[in-house]
């Protein structure tokens, strides 16, 4: 039941929650975080990322049918915020990554692979919830500019217009996600390339080989080496990896099972420490933390991976700890967004980018449960059918 209280806090408090308290109503634009007693963000300055995922949780949920009655129009006006303020147009063209709500300014100027990925995914449920087709086009732009804005060499794009390294799988993780909303939304080949090309990422680039641990960071020419960090593993994004895989297969009618196995094994394995079911943000291959903390984010990947496997007994269990621990002693609508390793929270503030995680966890609960109502009703009708009509009662017939 854990399973199911998670989908009703979620959409029954934390989504009406940041609709409100999460959306500057006077500028039309979501803030970045709330604070720690419910109150929205103070200042002004916003990440593209961040902006992008609350517009694709309003888009998504609405198109789902579980969103509160305001959330299209959210999402909607956000975008058309979010694109007058931080699109950059011209040769280089893309999404800038921070701006400054409250001026309408650009903060940050470079236009960031992870950025304009999330801004992709947001669009793809926009046309899903509207079908607008202004979205289409806006989509086909964004994918133009980061095909030409972020070329790099030996596969994948650069980590943004300046070429700062490492260059990191994070950004490429979620351009296949966005890639995977623009095929499963439009039903349609065109977006099958860019999702084909992102996924094969995934074994010739992040994993070096058969059971190898998933890399994060990389050289230019996507080498393993120390002075880039290549030592720092993230569980988190190993059970995210598993998400995604599942969701591939599904589409393409592939089967990596032994892939998402052993993402799954070793997430879990260099992820708990110290007997906590949790997942610490980050560790070495020997499972040593390397960041003394547990944020949610992860943990609702775990959630997620273990679901896409199968383990409902795990994933109930697990979800059981969370309402227990992240979800305890909070405003309405809110969350600890970061433990210490003895499970005292010690986040600053209450992010919006982990609403996104949450969001995708109940979005597969929603569609999962639909899914077997549909199921057992067709059921029923086939045992009907076989015992042919109903028979009529006395009492009816009377």
């Amino acid at each position: 039941m854990s399973l199911t209280q998670l989908k009703s806090l979620f959409l029954e408090t934390i989504l009406p929650t940041w609709g409100a308290s999460g959306f500057d109503e006077r500028r039309g634009q979501f803030v970045e975080h709330l604070e720690l007693d419910g109150r929205p963000q103070q200042d002004g300055v916003v990440r593209t990322r961040t902006i992008a995922r609350q517009i694709y949780v309003h888009a998504h949920a609405s198109a789902l049918g579980v969103a509160p009655p305001s959330s299209l129009a959210l999402a909607e006006r956000a975008f058309a915020n979010l694109h007058r303020v931080a699109w950059v147009s011209g040769a280089r063209s893309g999404y800038a990554r921070a701006f400054d709500r409250s001026t309408g300014t650009v903060t940050d100027p470079v236009r960031d692979l992870y950025d304009n990925a999330c801004v992709l995914l947001a669009l793809s449920w926009l046309l899903s919830a509207t079908g607008k087709e202004g979205y289409r086009r806006q989509i086909d732009e964004t994918i133009a500019a980061i095909d030409r804005t972020l070329q790099a060499p030996c596969g994948g794009w650069a980590e943004d217009s300046d070429g700062t390294l490492p260059r990191r799988q994070n950004p490429h993780m979620h351009y296949l996600e966005a890639a995977l909303a623009l095929c499963e939304t439009s039903r349609t080949p065109t977006y099958r390339p860019a999702e084909t090309g992102a996924f094969a990422l995934l074994q010739s680039r992040f994993l070096l080989g058969p059971h190898d641990l998933l890399h994060e960071n990389f050289g230019p020419r996507w080498e393993i080496a120390d002075n880039f960090g290549s030592q720092m593993l993230e569980p988190g994004h190993m059970c995210e990896w598993v998400w995604l895989t599942g969701r591939h297969d599904a589409l393409t009618r592939t089967c990596h099972d032994e892939v998402r196995a052993d993402l799954l094994t070793n997430a879990l394995r260099i992820g708990r420490s110290g007997g906590s079911p949790f997942l610490v943000d980050q560790a070495l291959a020997s499972g040593v933390p390397v960041v003394p903390s547990r944020r949610l984010w992860p943990q609702v990947e775990m959630l997620k991976a273990l679901l896409t496997q199968d383990r409902l007994a795990e994933a109930e269990t697990l979800s059981s700890d969370m309402l227990a621990s992240y979800f305890e002693d909070v405003p309405p609508g809110c969350w600890h967004d970061r433990l210490d390793l003895d499970d005292r929270p010690i986040a600053k503030t209450i992010p919006a980018s982990s609403l996104y995680h949450l969001w995708t966890a109940v979005a597969d609960l929603v569609v999962h449960d639909r899914s077997g109502n549909e199921v057992r009703h067709r059921d029923m009708e086939h045992r009907q059918e076989a015992l042919g009509p109903p028979s009529v009662s006395f009492g009816r017939l009377a």
